[in-house]
């Protein structure tokens, strides 16, 4: 019998790439990516350390990366209050990806990645440094978590530095 973890990550590996054909739809995203962009939706729409029993608690908890939680909270307060600019982030249910939002995955795939160098010089140009340090720290930790649990953010050779400034 499969452990809930080796279920978990048998969906993940199976997840066909579906897609309606447009380049910015989140339809197209691997699993891994999509939580991420539902995680910055959702956080988005509540702007407040989830408790318990709050949407983005409960989505974390059944990912596998429920103490990454707090990680990616100060992280999203980091760029709130850091960015240079407003970020542009769509409601949850939307379909398209705006490109702040596949800046963000992006930055996950590099933080897993180990690849800080282009991490921390994205994160200085669009953020206060002070801001950029705290972002780096709490995405890495977060991103680590999601390759734990399975869900791996590899940036792409070309697309993820096209996407990140």
């Amino acid at each position: 019998m499969q452990t809930l973890q080796e279920q978990r990550l048998s969906a993940l590996r199976s997840d066909p790439k579906p897609g309606c054909g447009n380049a910015d739809c989140a339809c197209a995203l691997p699993v891994s990516e999509r939580f991420v962009l539902w995680a910055l939706r959702q956080w988005q729409q509540d702007r407040a350390l989830p408790c318990e029993g709050s949407i983005l608690h409960r989505g974390f908890k059944v990912a596998g990366v429920l103490d990454a939680l707090p990680d990616f909270a100060i992280a999203m307060d980091a760029f709130l209050f850091g960015a240079r600019r407003a970020m542009e982030i769509h409601v949850p249910t939307c379909s398209s990806v705006s490109h702040d939002e596949a800046v963000m995955v992006a930055l996950c795939g590099l933080a897993q990645a180990d690849h800080d160098g282009p991490l921390l010089a994205s994160l200085d140009i669009m953020m206060a440094p002070t801001a950029s340090r705290v972002a780096a720290i709490r995405l890495k930790a977060f991103a680590v978590a999601l390759a734990g649990a399975g869900l791996r953010i590899a940036p792409a050779a070309g697309a993820a530095a096209g996407r990140l400034n």
